[in-house]
């Protein structure tokens, strides 16, 4: 089994550069807008469950019913990842994320319009498009444009993006929801997701790692003047860049032979814990309400969870290159388990808040480990359609947690069991990960 990619230092010239020098600013704005996407993708997905007791108040639907709007957004997103993220192997990755946030943008602003479920379901799958195939890019843009000693800790503050969306939106719509209903949500998600195209436009270069993989005169000439603008020299004459890959965002690649047991393995353990988060999460400010708390409280407990997240993945990321990624990613997985459990038994807002803080830390670790794994685990020529495909897989099968829980809820299943059977996921996943890691030191 193929083990993890070679260091992007040692696979061309033009990454070399990056890769042994300090970031400069250009590079750690590239960053910081992958870090902001991500904020917005965050406030996006999570704005259906803050929406979630509103529409069921208005609309008068059921909990199945509720299960299917909670799972529309990740049909879209599977769509995005599997169909569109392979077209940032093939075109780049710039055109991808603002072609991406076009949607995103459309979609939310589109969702306030919704009268009934069908609209608000159709609506959600557009902005779950955006989402999916932004998620992926974003993913290789803070790999590629940040050096080998900050690799790991760029994608993971890329990842915390993700709670600090649904920190500061929760927060901010827990009032917002109470005075101009549910539908301000997404009136508020969409304007803020437009106001980022501008400086996407002026401040994202294209990666260079997807340029030096061109090989063409066009593409030299288009690193040389990126290089400049960051403050690096331009590559010396006669420098020779790495020859095109005869395949770019190839399925067929990643599940052929040298990659197909890498590639499953991260898929099924990314797919098992996103499945867990995706019924904690989606179904947490729902079943807060259904045990007595106000609209705001079981909000504010989502965002105590994003809270917990942004302190989890921050601590991921900075302490993989001390001790290991992959382990660190499998006692996340265990925590998140283990947490999510917990949180069935408590009683009391307080107690509820912060088990929701503790899970938030071990399952949005788990989930920086794994985007950081990906992204160093796939060769550049497929890193956004290997990232597409964990993503889309696991955010398809995402769908079966909301689902799932609605089906458990309404049969008649507690909460703290219906809570531990789902939350179960994510221990399997960390088994696919220790077989991984074996095989790879093996």
């Amino acid at each position: 089994m193929a083990g993890p990619a070679a260091s992007t230092a040692e696979m061309n010239p033009v990454m070399r550069i990056l890769a042994d020098a300090p970031m400069r600013w250009r590079q750690i704005l590239a960053v910081a807008i992958a870090v902001a996407l991500n904020a917005l993708d965050g406030f996006d997905v999570l704005a259906i469950t803050f929406a979630a007791p509103g529409i069921t108040r208005d609309w008068g639907i059921g909990p199945a019913q509720l299960g299917v709007a909670l799972s529309s957004g990740l049909v879209g997103m599977t769509i995005g990842s599997l169909v569109l993220a392979p077209l940032g192997d093939r075109f780049g990755r710039r055109p991808l994320v603002i072609g991406c946030l076009v949607l995103m943008a459309a979609g939310m602003l589109l969702t306030a319009t919704a009268t009934g479920l069908a609209s608000l379901c159709l609506w959600r799958v557009v902005t779950g498009l955006g989402i999916g195939g932004m998620v992926a890019a974003i993913n290789a843009i803070s790999s590629e444009f940040a050096n080998e000693r900050r690799r790991d800790l760029s994608v993971a503050l890329m990842t915390i993006g993700y709670p600090v969306g649904g920190l500061l939106g929760g927060f901010a719509v827990a009032e917002l929801v109470v005075t101009h209903g549910w539908q301000a949500i997404f009136v508020a998600g969409g304007i803020a997701t437009a106001a980022f195209l501008p400086l996407l436009w002026f401040g994202l270069p294209e990666s260079l790692e997807y340029l030096a993989r061109q090989g063409t005169p066009r593409a030299r000439t288009r690193i040389d003047a990126i290089l400049l603008r960051m403050g690096h020299a331009a590559l010396p004459p006669g420098t020779v860049l790495a020859p095109a890959p005869a395949r770019r965002g190839s399925f067929v690649e990643l599940l052929g032979p040298r990659f197909r047991r890498m590639t499953l393995l991260l898929v099924g353990a990314y797919f098992l814990h996103i499945t867990t988060f995706y019924f904690f999460s989606g179904w947490l400010p729902k079943l807060m309400s259904d045990l007595g708390y106000a609209t705001p409280d079981a909000i504010r407990t989502s965002a105590m969870m994003s809270l917990g997240g942004v302190i989890g993945g921050s601590a991921l990321g900075w302490a993989a290159p001390r001790f290991g990624l992959i382990r660190l990613l499998i006692l996340a997985m265990i925590g998140t388990s283990a947490s999510f459990a917990l949180f069935g038994l408590m009683s009391g807002l307080v107690a509820m808040q912060a088990v929701a803080f503790l899970a938030g830390i071990s399952v949005f670790g788990g989930i920086v480990g794994l985007y950081a794994l990906l992204a160093r685990s796939f060769p550049a020529e497929l890193r956004v359609t290997g990232t597409g495909l964990a993503i889309g897989i696991g955010r398809g099968g995402a769908m079966i947690g909301p689902v799932l829980g609605g089906v458990l809820i309404q049969a008649g299943m507690s909460i703290p069991i219906a809570i531990a059977v789902v939350g179960a996921g994510a221990l399997v996943g960390a088994g696919l990960l220790v077989v991984l890691d074996r095989e790879t030191r093996g």
